[in-house]
């Protein structure tokens, strides 16, 4: 029972974030192509696009296997397509944000709006917002399960003893979060999560810091996956993806106790502080990347050469395959 609850928790939280995403992407029409085609041509523009679609979607694996796809087609070139996705790792923090709240109070509320507002007989703009709101609704209800079904669990000996360790030593807590994201394929999922239970005092400052950087680790294996078999830039794009989220996580690892009292003076509430914290650290690593994105750029180009004609015949086979297990 505990296992289909919890599994439960999650098809509401993911079903209710798949909702919510297509209800905001009808409202603003598709401004995420649109911008990304005029907008691209500055770093700074690319990085606020990236930004404004994930926090508008939730889904910064949307965004990220979007530009995967826009690169392969050459909408946009390389630069560009990095400086999306380095936004679309800040926009991701929306997501904690909203959570820290305790907006899944708010749930049923919710539910009714959005049931309201959708099941009204007039087509328009209210169908779509209430969409948005009981989509919104579902995640909450979803994560609210979740939370309830798991900090029961904390009380167990081995669960006791995980969280200890993940508390002190945040490379535990960090390889937990890109685990579970990569197996859930939800930064989202993880993030909302690990906040709720640090509500419920089930997780410490130290280990849901560690879960949270990790997470965005996990979340990498959607654009990865998206370039397998595309061409050179889509894969260096994907790359990019991975490579900046390591090369974060090995900035904050030697000073994760600085960051643990920045965590700490940005906020009175445990929750407040994940969230405030997760928002820092992507956006720290980000904007570092966007000043040094030419060199970054170079670096990229340089780990992923052009293959031969005969590799990249095997590798787009090997791309379909491993698409088709991951459908």
């Amino acid at each position: 029972m505990f296992i289909i609850c919890l599994f439960l928790g999650l098809m509401l939280f993911l079903g209710g974030l798949k909702v919510m995403s297509a209800g905001l992407t009808q409202l603003g029409g598709s401004p995420f192509v649109l911008a990304v085609r005029h907008l691209t041509a500055h770093r700074s523009a690319a990085f606020l696009v990236g930004v404004l679609f994930t926090a508008f979607t939730q889904s910064s694996s949307l965004a990220t296997v979007i530009v995967v796809g826009m690169v392969d087609a050459r909408i946009i070139n390389l630069r560009a397509a990095i400086a999306v996705i380095l936004g679309a790792n800040v926009g991701t923090t929306f997501t904690g944000q909203l959570v820290s709240f305790r907006l899944y109070d708010y749930a049923p509320l919710l539910l009714a709006a959005g049931a309201i507002l959708f099941l009204i007989p007039q087509k328009g703009k209210e169908k779509i917002v209430g969409r948005v709101l009981f989509g919104l609704g579902v995640l909450l209800s979803g994560l609210n399960m979740m939370s309830s079904i798991l900090a029961p669990q904390a009380e167990k000996a081995w669960a006791r003893e995980f969280l200890e360790m993940a508390a002190t030593n945040p490379s535990i807590a960090i390889l937990t979060g890109a685990a579970v994201t990569a197996i859930v394929q939800s930064s989202s999922a993880v993030m909302a999560l690990t906040i709720a239970l640090a509500e419920e005092g089930v997780l410490s400052l130290a280990a849901g810091l560690g879960i949270l950087v990790g997470a965005d680790v996990g979340t990498c294996v959607t654009s990865l996956l998206a370039g397998l078999g595309a061409g050179v830039n889509a894969r260096r794009a994907a790359a990019a993806h991975l490579i900046f989220n390591l090369f974060s996580v090995a900035m904050v690892l030697p000073i994760f106790q600085l960051f643990i009292s920045v965590a700490v003076a940005s906020a009175d509430t445990v929750p407040r502080q994940l969230a405030n914290a997760h928002t820092i650290y992507n956006l720290g690593g980000a904007v570092l990347l966007i000043i040094f994105l030419s060199p970054f750029q170079l670096l990229i180009e340089r780990l992923i050469m052009p293959e031969s004609t005969v590799k990249r015949r095997i590798l787009v086979k090997f791309g379909e395959i491993i698409k088709k297990w991951f459908k």
